[in-house]
């Protein structure tokens, strides 16, 4: 019989670049699975908890951890151990007061950074969708899969949505205009936060792109590797780049 699917199967060699673990000691990794972020943005639990913030030893144990929900994601238990964790995500060791977001820093696209438990329930949304629902209201689909219904009709993709997670609701909308904060989240500029300057549409030979000025220099890079992160600085803590 013809072979059927994808394979099941991730060689530490083809991880992205972001993955904090030696790639030549051992062959396999842990496969992330689907959900609400795409495989090539996002850790799976094993990795985060093993290699990235040091709770394991080795793969049992960090899955021994995870059947005891250990690792709280976004204030709810992840026990899948191929469930992706990815960008601006919330991470809590359980019973304990240590938290992480994961963010663009350190030429990385992922990095763990500590942050205060007053913080632990505010994550930035990009929203990369936004459709009419059968009653004829707007919902916004975000980068993580996760959708909000709103009356404000003026939000765009590219936007951006300051959310409380806990109570599941909007504090604030960052728009993809001047004078706002940007950050890169993908490609060779990752990290990088600065003042958006510019918004360059496309054209028929060229893609759409954004400046941002960083002190006295300035970046221009893909409309889609810029994520708004705040009006006149960051909202969240986003780490030593700001």
């Amino acid at each position: 019989m013809a072979k059927k699917g994808g394979s099941t199967v991730r060689k530490r060699e083809l991880l992205p670049e972001f993955y904090q673990t030696p790639k030549k000691e051992y062959v396999f990794a842990t496969n992330a699975g689907p959900g609400p972020h795409p495989k090539w943005l996002a850790y799976d639990p094993v990795t985060l908890i093993r290699d990235v913030l040091g709770y394991a030893r080795t793969a049992w144990e960090a899955k021994k951890g995870l059947r005891m929900g250990m690792l709280i994601v976004n204030n709810k238990a992840v026990k899948d151990h191929q469930f992706p964790i990815g960008l601006f995500d919330v991470i809590n060791i359980k019973d304990t007061d240590i938290y992480y977001r994961l963010v663009p820093s350190n030429g990385k696209e992922l990095y763990p950074l500590k942050i205060d438990k007053q913080e632990k329930d505010l994550k930035i949304i990009k929203v990369i969708k936004k459709v009419k629902t059968k009653e004829g209201k707007l919902q916004y689909i975000g980068h993580d899969s996760s959708s909000y219904i709103l009356e404000d009709s003026s939000i765009h993709t590219g936007d951006s949505l300051l959310v409380n997670i806990a109570e599941n609701k909007v504090l604030d909308v960052f728009k993809l205009e001047k004078g706002n904060t940007g950050l890169v989240y993908r490609g060779r500029r990752v990290g990088i936060i600065g003042k958006i300057d510019e918004v360059i549409p496309s054209t028929y030979s060229r893609i759409a792109t954004v400046r941002l000025l960083k002190g006295d220099e300035s970046v221009t890079v893909t409309r889609d590797y810029i994520v708004v992160v705040g009006k006149e600085k960051p909202a969240i803590k986003l780490g030593v780049e700001e």
